[in-house]
């Protein structure tokens, strides 16, 4: 930010500089249009105005989009902190349903795990398929 502020400065002290070195009459032709004569100076002045309206209107357009973007997530952000709260508060209730029911489930303890506990028909049907 502040580099920008920097560039700024410079770019309006070179239009002072300019502005107070070329007081020449010009006269301005522009499309079917001609102004009186007028410094060059004044014309500088109001391109320079003119481009900074430009720059500032690109800008607000791209603002908008960024805050409007940015509103959006920060409402999807709330309402996935809520149901992050809602499930941590409802995860010491189910440890206890499962302390109630007495048996909780090990990864030792299904037949998965422990091929040596499957039943032999298992084995015996697998080694029998056909390819």
């Amino acid at each position: 930010m502040q580099a920008y502020l920097i560039l700024a400065l410079m770019f309006f002290v070179g239009i002072a500089v300019f502005v107070f070195q070329n007081p020449t009459m010009v006269t301005v032709h522009f499309i079917n249009w001609t102004s009186p004569k007028v410094s060059i100076a004044v014309v500088a002045l109001v391109a320079a105005c003119a481009g900074a309206i430009l720059v500032f209107l690109v800008d607000s357009f791209r603002y908008f989009k960024v805050a409007k973007a940015t509103r959006e997530l920060t409402q999807a952000n709330r309402k996935l902190q809520k149901e992050i709260k809602s499930l941590k508060d409802e995860k010491p209730s189910r440890k206890d349903k499962r302390g109630e029911k007495g048996k909780t489930a090990t990864p030792d303890s299904s037949p998965a795990a422990n091929p040596s506990q499957t039943s032999p028909d298992i084995h015996a049907d697998a080694e029998n398929k056909p390819e």
